[in-house]
Parts: structure tokens; C-alpha cells; sequence
């Protein structure tokens, strides 16, 4: 099978596309034929040297949002059979319940190899399928950054229609955010550095808008918009945690995610935290039953993921590279087969 690995030291010159032998199945496992594949800003990251995970060895397949169709099942597997349509969880060990080391300690593409090749086997627990309304470019596009949104706004923040959720930029895990945010009828405030996404954006729902090149403290429009109380809930993806916290209502909950506004000196003073917020959590993707959660969640309502640009398999490094300069809305989808 054809199949990319990102060799040492970390560098897209290093992410190479070769021949390997196609993956064997045991006993609890299945083996899928990949159709599609999506990036994560956590996957251009990786290839770059940005970070790495306790235990990594390299040469490793890298990204960990594919889907595709069962071609092969173990002899225990019994839920699913050749001909399936399938996705694949993020973290393959993660099948159900609350987060706990043991069940993140593998990440697909990370610490272990993910989906970036034309088959991959996986335990039987750790794929979901898909309902018949989506297609594979479709279904890759949920795993990594659907379930992200997912485990904070519903799982973790149990939304409610009276909530106002700041959303940050409109890269896959706010783009998801929004969407779920007005699903659940909540109302809605987003940033981008664009003007267009911004009308993007407004086309699928966000009700409040700031472009924070023209808004550079952000966080003061934010008070502003909700007559001085702040967003319930904050999805913080960029890195900012100190400026989310200036904006964030007493009672409310940051949900940190990640910082794809690169590195950052900004130190916060946790200090400045309400005396009666409700949290600072971490969100680390989630288990293959939110996947499956959410999967039925935008088929009953008739939704689909927002995908932003389609590349072909021999294009993955052009992908990588629209993801670094942050040209994207919503996710970007890499055709495999």
C-alpha cells in the first residue's frame, strides 16, 4: 500500500510518501480501506517540530482523522462486517466514560500510528459507523475536531439556549463549535482576523461578529456584546487564555483546547478568574461513543461538517501548507481512495 511517515529531525521535506506492506488484522480488529482523511492544525504542528509526544518514535504515519470502508474483520469482531462505512476515534483506546490517562495515552498520529495510508487496522471499539448522509470526505472531517466541540459544549458544558458561547477564529474545532452552538439554540460570538470568513461564518448562524485586526482587544467587544456580563462558555483555541478569562462571565467556563495562534508568552493571571467561575477545563478530543454521538446528532438535523478545500493524496504536503497559513473555514479534507 502506498502510505506517508514523517521521518527525523521533523520537517515537511521529511514527510515522506513510500511503498509498505498493508497492515495484518487480529483477533479485535478491523481493517479499513481509507476514502478520506482531515487535518488538524495539531497535525501541521507535528510535521513542523513544534512538539512531540512522551514515547514517540520516528518514522511514524502520521494524522488522525480518516474514513473509509471495512475490508477485513477479526475473528472476535461481530458489530461490524466487510462492506461498513467507517471512522475511525482519535484516540483508539478510548471507547466510552470520562477521560482518564490510560484511555488518552494513544493518539492517532501522535503517539502511535495514525491514518494517513491506503489501509489501516484498528479494535473493532474504536470505529463508528457512519450514518448513510454523509460522505467519507464528510465523515473524516468529525473525529478530531467535531468531537473536540462535542465533549466541551455538550458533554462537559451542557449547553442551554440561554448560554452565549465565544468561538475563536474559524478554523475546524469553531466551526464545529458554532454549529453546535446554534443546534442547541445558544447564542453565538466569533473572531477572525477576515471580514469574508466573518460573513461565512454569520451564514451558518453566529449572531456576533469581531474581526480582531480592526478589534485588537477583543475581549472588551466580547463584554460589550453581552451588556458587560461576558460569554458563558469559551472555546479557547488560540492560545489567549489570559484575554479569555477578561471575557468570560462570572460563572462561566473556558474550555482549553489548544493554541493555534503558535506559541505564546502570555502568561495569565489565574487570579483574575471570578471568584465564583465555574471552571478552567481541559478538553482533549474525546471517546468513540461522543463520535458516534455526534454522527446522529447532525444526521437528525440535517447537518454537514463545514469542509473548506479538498486536496488529492499526492497533495498532502500542499495541504499542510494551506493549513499553516490559515487560509481555511472549517476543515481540509485529503482524498485518499
Amino acid at each position: 500500500m502506498k502510505a506517508y511517515q514523517l521521518h527525523g529531525p521533523k520537517s515537511l521535506n521529511n514527510f515522506k510518501l513510500g511503498d509498505y506492506d498493508e497492515p495484518v488484522v487480529r483477533d479485535n480488529e478491523v481493517k479499513i480501506q481509507v476514502k478520506a482523511v482531515s487535518l488538524n492544525y495539531r497535525d501541521w504542528a507535528l510535521a513542523n517540530g513544534w512538539f512531540g509526544y512522551p514515547g514517540e518514535k520516528l518514522p511514524f504515519i502520521p494524522f488522525s482523522d480518516a474514513a473509509g470502508i471495512v475490508t477485513e474483520v477479526g475473528a472476535s469482531v461481530t458489530k461490524l462486517q466487510p462492506g461498513d462505512r467507517v471512522a475511525v476515534n482519535f484516540f483508539p483506546d478510548w471507547h466510552d466514560g470520562t477521560f482518564s490517562a490510560a484511555k488518552t495515552a494513544r493518539s492517532l498520529g501522535g503517539s502511535t500510528d495514525g491514518v494517513l495510508a491506503e489501509f489501516v487496522a484498528f479494535p473493532a471499539e474504536a470505529v463508528v459507523k457512519i450514518p448513510a448522509s454523509f460522505s467519507f470526505e464528510e465523515a473524516a472531517a468529525f473525529p478530531c475536531a467535531g468531537v473536540t466541540a462535542w465533549h466541551a459544549l455538550v458533554v462537559e458544558g451542557r449547553l442551554q439556549p440561554t448560554d452565549t458561547v465565544l468561538l475563536q477564529g474559524t478554523g475546524g474545532v469553531s466551526i464545529f463549535g458554532l454549529q453546535i452552538a446554534k443546534l442547541l439554540g445558544a447564542q453565538t460570538i466569533i473572531t477572525s482576523s477576515s471580514d469574508e470568513k466573518l460573513a461565512q461564518a454569520q451564514a451558518l448562524g453566529a449572531d456576533c461578529l469581531i474581526n480582531y485586526k480592526h478589534t485588537p482587544n477583543w475581549e472588551e467587544k466580547v463584554r460589550e456584546l453581552t451588556h458587560g456580563e461576558g460569554a458563558t462558555h469559551v472555546v479557547e483555541v488560540a492560545g489567549q487564555l489570559a484575554r479569555s478569562i477578561k471575557a468570560l462571565k462570572a460563572g462561566g467556563s473556558i474550555f482549553q483546547i489548544g493554541a493555534v495562534g503558535g506559541p505564546n508568552e502570555e502568561t495569565p493571571n489565574l487570579a483574575m478568574l471570578p471568584i465564583n467561575t465555574q471552571r478552567l477545563q481541559g478538553i482533549y478530543v474525546g471517546s468513540a461513543q461522543m463520535l458516534s454521538d455526534l454522527f446522529h446528532a447532525f444526521d437528525r438535523n440535517h447537518l454537514k461538517p463545514v469542509i473548506g478545500e479538498t486536496f488529492r493524496f499526492d497533495q498532502v504536503k500542499e495541504a499542510l501548507n494551506y493549513m499553516g497559513n490559515g487560509s481555511h473555514f472549517g476543515k481540509i479534507v485529503v482524498q485518499v481512495g
